[in-house]
C-alpha cells in the first residue's frame, strides 16, 4: 500500500497507512444494529486494530465505515503529524509550540474532487442508503454522525467554523443537528435564528483525520478551523463550495451533506438518548434542531467514520489531549504565566481532570495558574471540573505521580477549594433534575493544590529516589540488565 510522506490528506491514505503497519482489520458481515458497535468496543477495550466494516446487513459491499482509527496514541501521532518516538507529554509539546507559531492558511477552492464523484439531489436524497449502526443498546436513534465535522459560517462576521456535534437521522431527508451550549455553531445558528433565516450547514461524515481532529479543539472565537489544518499540514485543504449553502466542503470526504437548519420553534424533533463519552445517557430525549438535507455528496465506495464513545475508561476520541491540554497550554501562554512546565487532561474525554506542573517563583503561583485555568476550561461537560497544580518534578501526564504528589503534598484543609457557577452541558450526569428542568448547566469547580508549600517548601522532606546521576552509571554498567 502507499504511504504518505507527510499528514494523510484523506481518511483511505490514513487507512492505507494504518494496514501497512497491520493495525487495520476488516470485518465483513456485522450487522448495523448494535453489532458494529459491540465490536468496536470490545476491540477498544484491547487496544486493538482499527476496524474497517464491509458487507453490512442491509447495505452493497463498498457501503463502509470505518471505526477505532484514533484511539491509540501511536495512531493519533499520525494522524497529526507527529513524531511516533515522543512521549505523551512531548507529544503536547510539540503541537503546542507548532501552534504558537500559528499563521493561517486559507482553504483553496477547487472545480473538481473525490466527493463529487456521486451526488444525491431532489426526490433522490436519501441518506438511510448509507449504513448507519445503532452504537448503544438504549440509543434513540442511528447515529451517523460521530466521527463528524459540521461547518458552519457566523452570518455578522463571515468566518468558518469546523465543530464535532452528534447526528441522529430522523429520516431519509432529515437528520438531527445536537450541540452543547455555548458551542460556535450553537452561537452561530442562533444568530442566524434571530434574523429569521435557516442556518446554513454542512456536515461531513468521512474526511481527512486531522479535519475531524481540529474540529474537537477549542479554537479561538473567529478562527477557522480549516486555516488551522491548512497552517499544520503546510498547505491548504482543497475544498468544493457547496451548491445551496456556499459553505466550503473538503474535497476529498467521504460523504457529506448540505442543508439548512431552522429555528426549533419551526422544526425540532425528539433526539436521544445516545450513550455518551461520560459513560452515560445523561442527556436524554427532547426536541432539537435539525438539518433538513438538500443534497449529498459521496465518493465511490464511500466510508463513513464512527467515532462512538464508550463507557470510560476506554477512550477512543484522542488518547493524547491536544484538544484540552494543547489549547489550554498556548491561552496560559498568552497571559504571560510563567513556568508552567507541562499541562494534561486525564478522565472521560481527557476533559475532566486537568494537571498543570510549574516551577513555584512566589506565593500563590499555583492559585494563580489554577484560577486562569479553570476560567479558560469550558464548553462541554465536565470539562475542568479538577484542576490540580503540581511541582516541576511530577509528570503532570502520570496519573500515579499525581496520585502521589495529592496524597503527600496537598493539605486538605488549606489546598482544597470549590468554586460553584462554571458552565457544564446537559450531557454531565451530576447536573440534578431541578437544574436541568430549568435550564441551569452549571458546575462547581475543585481546585486541588499538590504543590510543596511555598514557604516552606525549601524545608519539605526530600525525595527517596536514586539520584540520576546514579542511574545513568548503572545504566552504563549494567546495560545488558535493561535492555528489553
Amino acid at each position: 500500500m502507499k504511504k504518505s510522506d507527510g499528514i494523510p490528506q484523506d481518511l483511505r491514505e490514513f487507512l492505507n497507512i494504518l494496514e501497512g503497519k497491520g493495525n487495520l482489520k476488516v470485518v465483513e458481515g456485522a450487522d448495523w444494529n448494535l453489532e458494529i458497535g459491540a465490536i468496536n468496543e470490545m476491540m477498544a477495550e484491547r487496544k486493538g486494530p482499527a476496524l474497517l466494516f464491509d458487507k453490512i446487513k442491509d447495505y452493497p459491499k463498498g457501503y463502509r465505515v470505518a471505526t477505532n482509527i484514533l484511539h491509540r496514541d501511536d495512531f493519533q501521532k499520525i494522524a497529526f503529524g507527529i513524531p511516533e518516538n515522543l512521549s505523551n507529554l512531548d507529544a503536547v509539546k510539540f503541537w503546542k509550540d507548532k501552534w504558537n507559531r500559528f499563521k493561517p492558511v486559507p482553504p483553496k477552492v477547487v472545480k473538481k474532487g473525490p466527493v463529487l464523484e456521486n451526488v444525491m439531489e431532489g426526490k433522490d436524497i436519501d441518506i438511510l442508503k448509507f449504513p448507519t449502526p445503532k452504537w448503544h443498546e438504549h440509543d434513540g436513534g442511528r447515529y451517523i454522525g460521530t466521527g463528524v465535522a459540521t461547518i458552519t459560517r457566523d452570518p455578522e462576521e463571515g468566518w468558518v467554523n469546523v465543530g464535532t456535534y452528534r447526528v441522529m437521522i430522523q429520516d431519509k431527508k432529515t437528520v438531527a443537528f445536537y450541540s452543547s451550549p455555548g458551542k460556535h455553531a450553537v452561537i452561530m445558528r442562533e444568530k442566524y435564528w434571530a434574523q429569521g433565516k435557516e442556518c446554513p450547514v454542512v456536515m461531513c461524515f468521512g474526511q481527512q483525520p486531522l479535519i475531524f481532529g481540529s474540529s474537537t479543539m477549542g479554537l479561538p472565537w473567529g478562527v477557522s478551523e480549516l486555516d488551522m489544518v491548512g497552517y499544520m499540514q503546510g498547505k491548504p485543504v482543497d475544498i468544493i463550495i457547496g451548491k445551496y449553502t456556499g459553505l466550503p466542503i473538503p474535497a476529498n470526504a467521504e460523504l457529506v451533506i448540505e442543508g439548512f437548519s431552522p429555528s426549533t420553534k419551526l422544526d425540532g424533533r425528539p433526539e436521544g438518548p445516545f450513550g455518551e463519552w461520560t459513560g452515560y445517557y445523561a442527556s436524554g430525549r427532547r426536541d432539537e434542531p435539525v438539518v433538513h438535507i438538500k443534497r449529498i455528496y459521496f465518493r465511490n465506495n464511500p466510508i463513513i467514520h464512527g467515532q462512538p464513545p464508550i463507557k470510560p475508561p476506554v477512550n477512543t476520541w484522542f488518547p493524547i489531549p491536544l484538544h484540552t491540554a494543547t489549547m489550554l497550554w498556548t491561552e496560559l501562554d498568552k497571559l504571560g504565566l510563567q513556568n508552567i512546565t507541562g499541562i494534561y487532561v486525564h478522565g472521560p474525554g481527557n476533559r475532566v481532570i486537568c494537571v498543570i506542573s510549574l516551577k513555584q517563583r512566589f506565593l500563590g503561583h499555583a492559585r494563580q495558574v489554577a484560577t486562569a485555568a479553570g476560567a479558560l476550561l469550558i464548553g462541554g461537560a465536565c470539562t475542568g471540573r479538577y484542576i490540580i497544580t503540581v511541582d516541576e518534578d511530577i509528570d503532570p501526564s502520570d496519573l500515579d505521580e499525581v496520585l502521589w504528589a495529592v496524597c503527600t503534598r496537598c493539605d486538605p484543609e488549606m489546598a482544597i477549594n470549590i468554586v460553584p457557577g462554571f458552565l457544564t452541558s446537559p450531557l454531565d450526569p451530576m447536573l440534578r433534575p431541578e437544574k436541568r428542568e430549568r435550564g441551569d448547566f452549571t458546575t462547581a469547580k475543585v481546585f486541588i493544590n499538590a504543590c510543596k508549600p511555598y514557604h516552606w517548601k525549601d524545608r519539605f522532606p526530600p525525595i527517596n529516589r536514586v539520584p540520576s546521576e546514579t542511574r545513568e552509571k548503572v545504566m552504563k554498567r549494567f546495560k545488558e540488565l535493561f535492555s528489553k
